[in-house]
């Protein structure tokens, strides 16, 4: 693999060998920590290799077989170039290094991660490492521990009494052995130095402490049993996750901690393990692994089992988490991309939907003029347009929903709203049925469209009215709440910091699990036919979520329900709403006017609304003719009137074109559907006329009048000087 040496390799392996260990015969100590290192990482395989000029020879190892591989060939060559832990998630990711190594390529080891064993000198003699042969990762503690581990390696090596060849020397013994303090073991003399086996003691006593740290700070639940499943190890993560004490699992079969149904499975599979050899595997089931907390709780988990054979018995560990929060992550992530999915499907459903409705809408308001000497055809009229108009309310919703409509934000004080729409919702709820306002005094400001704030009310209530059919309760309350990252991590797109709460809960007949899980969704209800629409707890979602906040529901079948929504609280003061002015047709006269709208039908009729109000009127069907027609006749055009999403250009391009050419022409821009265009242009549309389709002609004749008449007489001075022009 042609790793680099370290700069002081020759020092390193002078260091080396004069530890005395390469080539020694196994030792339990240092198998104990390789066994340990296997089931802490969760990793089939785990080694402590030494390595020398040639080779990494393995003092200890499990799940591995040879004792050594050459050193060209071993990922540990550029593990002694570090001083701290080294992880590697994919071998075969990590390019330049790794990746060509054969153990890699040919022999399937993806994973890869070993502590460094640094003398107390400083030269790194060799690793403590573990593998496995799919991809995987460690987390902090498991990193830490892995690094304490190698420090222990170190203090065994340091601390092991010198292992010297037998000396023949000196008068023999009877017994054939050698003389003095010495014994033969395996071809060498054990010289005994009480100083030096007290501090191996020493070591081993705090290498115990230190690895009884270890398990007790891991994350994951570690449960150790007998060859009888009865229960010899119980962390401090395993006490948190089944909420039972140490003192109250230990000795007591394992299980207590799995649900009945899969008890006989479970003492199969360990039977089956138990026979296999195989140190460490993941538990795998088809569907999923559950375990039960002490007060009888079904939890999802994952797990890994290992086995290690001591000297008076087998012991099994199971290291296992819950992955419920997680679970539950999936699920809320697959929920927020339905409805994402769903809601870019309504948007551009209701947009153009929305222009047909203005053409059906627009014309029915000019035949209701024709037809005004004849009763039947203006009762036809009439319904056509009742009619429309309710297809156009259902449109808003889907825009709101999909959160494509325009909004208007401004910063609110969220107890003034309720307390402003308060006569409302009471009117829209039975007598038997109690409205309670619990307001916090002095709660932040949040930033959102007051009429949205006032459909989220109206919606949750008629929702929890419709919930108590024989009358009940509903409170609503405010509050300010401040969310931490142990919250947040478990609600997709939610992020820590200050928000105000706004609670509303009923007491009414509660959703199931399946329900809950459609909740959202527009068209989804669980009404009579014709007796709602499906739309109003969709519209609600499409509002929170477009005001940047996060709505949770809770409910229980037969005890009610209640929803949290979330705002971003702001430290600005409320603005005073504004006050509506008398919508007025001002009389401004006519004027030479250009409409930009790339649906032809609706184009027609706006042309003709106009038309008949004695203006000229110029029509482009997108941006890119708009600027031709200006280019032409922009001398006597006042204003535009141009739809914002258009094919080829949109309309805030064009207005930047157009101020290009003429600053003073003044703009009305419309739309149903505009979120793209201000996502990629924010705060376009301050300051701007702006008309939300659909709409009738005397809405566009009202906006029309308002935008000229404070500029009657220049504009008839800039149509007489248009007119000299002509001629």
């Amino acid at each position: 693999m042609g790793s680099p040496l370290p700069e002081n390799e020759v020092a390193r392996l002078e260091a080396l060998r004069s530890c005395r260990v390469l080539d020694t015969p196994p030792e339990q100590a240092f198998d104990d920590l390789t066994q340990l290192t296997s089931y802490i990482c969760g990793t089939p395989i785990a080694f402590i290799g030494f390595m020398d000029a040639e080779r990494l020879w393995l003092k200890s190892r499990t799940g591995w077989d040879a004792p050594e591989i050459p050193r060209e060939m071993s990922f540990c060559a550029y593990t002694i170039l570090q001083n701290d832990v080294v992880v590697i998630p994919d071998t075969l990711a990590d390019y330049g290094r790794l990746a060509t190594c054969p153990l890699a390529a040919q022999r399937g080891i993806r994973f890869y991660a070993a502590a460094p064993l640094v003398s107390s000198d400083g030269y790194v003699l060799g690793t403590l490492a573990a593998m496995d042969s799919i991809p995987r990762g460690l987390t902090p503690y498991q990193v830490d521990a892995l690094r304490r581990l190698g420090h222990q390696v170190v203090a065994l090596v340091e601390g092991k009494p010198v292992l010297r060849p037998v000396q023949r020397a000196g008068p023999a013994q009877p017994n054939g052995g050698p003389s003095g303090d010495t014994r033969r073991v395996l071809g060498y003399s054990f010289w005994r130095d009480l100083s030096t086996q007290k501090r191996t003691w020493e070591a081993l006593r705090h290498s115990e402490q230190r690895l009884q740290g270890i398990i007790g700070s891991a994350m994951d639940a570690i449960i150790t049993v007998d060859s009888n499943q009865r229960i010899v190890v119980f962390n401090k993560a395993a006490e948190q996750i089944f909420r039972c004490t140490t003192a109250e699992a230990l000795g007591q079969p394992l299980d207590k901690f799995i649900p009945e149904r899969f008890r006989v499975a479970h003492r199969q599979h360990i039977q089956e393990f138990g026979k296999t050899g195989v140190t460490t595997r993941s538990m795998f089931s088809p569907g999923s692994l559950f375990a039960v907390r002490a007060d009888g709780e079904e939890f999802p988990i994952e797990a890994t089992i290992s086995q290690i054979e001591t000297d008076e018995e087998k012991l099994f560990t199971v290291i296992l988490r819950d992955i419920g929060a997680r679970r539950r992550m999936e699920e809320e992530l697959r929920q927020a991309q339905k409805m994402e999915a769903v809601g870019q499907m309504a948007g551009g459903i209701a947009h153009e939907f929305n222009n047909f409705l203005g053409v059906v809408l627009g014309f029915s308001e000019l035949l209701s003029d024709e037809a005004a000497t004849n009763e039947r055809l203006g009762q036809c009229v009439t319904e056509i347009k009742a009619a429309t108009q309710h297809a156009a309310s259902l449109t808003h919703q889907l825009l709101a929903f999909s959160r494509k409509q325009v909004l208007t934000p401004q910063v609110l004080d969220l107890n003034r709203c309720i307390w402003d729409a308060h006569n409302l919702m009471r009117r829209l709820v039975s007598a038997n049925i109690e409205v309670v306002p619990m307001l916090a005094p002095d709660i932040g400001r949040v930033k959102a469209d007051p009429s949205q704030v006032q459909q989220i009310l109206i919606n949750l209530l008629v929702n929890a009215r419709d919930a108590m059919p024989q009358g009940g309760k509903v409170v609503i309350e405010t509050a300010d709440v401040e969310l931490d990252e142990p919250y947040t991590s478990q609600h997709v797109g939610l992020l820590a910091g200050s928000y105000v709460l706004l609670s509303v809960s009923d007491s009414g007949l509660g959703m199931s699990a399946e329900t809950r899980s459609h909740l959202f969704e527009p068209f989804y209800t669980t009404k009579e036919p014709g007796k709602g629409t499906g739309l109003g707890l969709s519209t609600v979602y499409g509002i929170v979520r477009r005001s940047g906040g996060h709505i949770n529901v809770e409910s229980i079948e037969g005890k009610g329900t209640t929803f949290r929504i979330y705002l971003p609280r702001l430290q600005e003061t409320a603005e005073e709403p504004p006050v509506p002015a008398t919508p007025q047709v001002a009389h401004a006269g006519p004027a030479a006017i250009l409409i930009v709208e790339d649906e032809t039908a609706l184009r027609r009729l706006l042309c003709l609304a106009l038309q008949k109000r004695q203006h000229v009127v110029y029509a482009a069907k997108d941006g890119v003719e708009a600027l031709d027609v200006f280019r032409e006749h922009g001398g006597e055009i006042q204003l535009l009137i141009t739809d914002l999403m258009m094919p080829r250009m949109d309309g805030i391009e064009l207005k930047k074109r157009i101020a290009a050419l003429r600053a003073d022409v003044k703009f009305l821009f419309m739309s149903g559907y505009a979120e793209q265009v201000l996502e990629q242009h924010p705060g376009a549309l301050e300051g701007i006329a702006f008309l939300e389709k659909p709409f009738l002609p005397e809405e566009l004749a009202a906006k029309v009048g308002e935008l000229l008449a404070p500029d009657a007489a220049a504009l008839e001075g800039r149509e007489a000087a248009a007119c000299r022009k002509r001629h």
